[in-house]
């Protein structure tokens, strides 16, 4: 009977600050921007938002990557992730500071040099946020991501692996990104 009372109570503590670990956080539609550096080498200026009603969050992003062999490439990628699991970690002054991660996919384009390559690839987001007036939001998220299907120049690829090409490489198949950035909630 102990136990009954004793997990009773846990589980209505603990629904209890469920409600409260999300009631300050925004929701609706929000829109911002963000800088990335990924691997394999590259420097990104993104666009990201929300829409009500729509459980992923998007970002549309220009893409230039530069190699230490002298070759460059440019592209575009867009992004949904869905953020599964968040919660507040505490305050840092008048902001709420929140913990956020979840899946998400990415679809990327790449030209380059006698160079083109798409590309699918399956990410997770792990980010903190800095929620200022409940309207504001500075974000900083590291995404590592695996490659999942790939066409371009060098042939067909699946999970980094390229038959006709170079066969299977870590740089192919394997990909991180750390983005800072900021979104306005509406």
């Amino acid at each position: 009977m102990k136990k009954i009372i004793l997990f009773t109570f846990i589980i209505i503590i603990s629904l209890s600050s469920y409600n409260k670990l999300f009631a300050d956080y925004p929701s609706g539609s929000a829109a911002g921007f963000f800088i990335r550096f990924s691997f394999p080498s590259q420097a990104s200026l993104g666009i990201t938002g929300k829409f009500e009603g729509i459980p992923f969050v998007f970002g549309g992003i220009f893409n230039i990557g530069i190699s230490s062999k002298g070759w460059s490439w440019f592209g575009l990628s867009a992004s949904a992730d869905w953020w599964g699991f968040t919660t507040k970690l505490g305050d840092l002054g008048k902001s709420d500071v929140r913990l956020y991660l979840g899946p998400g996919l990415e679809a990327i384009i790449g030209f380059g040099n006698r160079y083109w390559n798409i590309e699918a690839a399956f990410r997770m987001p792990v980010g903190v946020s800095f929620i200022v007036d409940r309207d504001w939001e500075i974000f900083l998220q590291i995404t590592p991501g695996l490659s999942v299907i790939s066409i371009g120049s060098r042939g067909f690829g699946t999970f980094g692996w390229y038959p006709s090409y170079t066969g299977w490489t870590f740089a192919s198949f394997f990909r991180f990104s750390g983005d800072f950035g900021f979104r306005y909630w509406f």
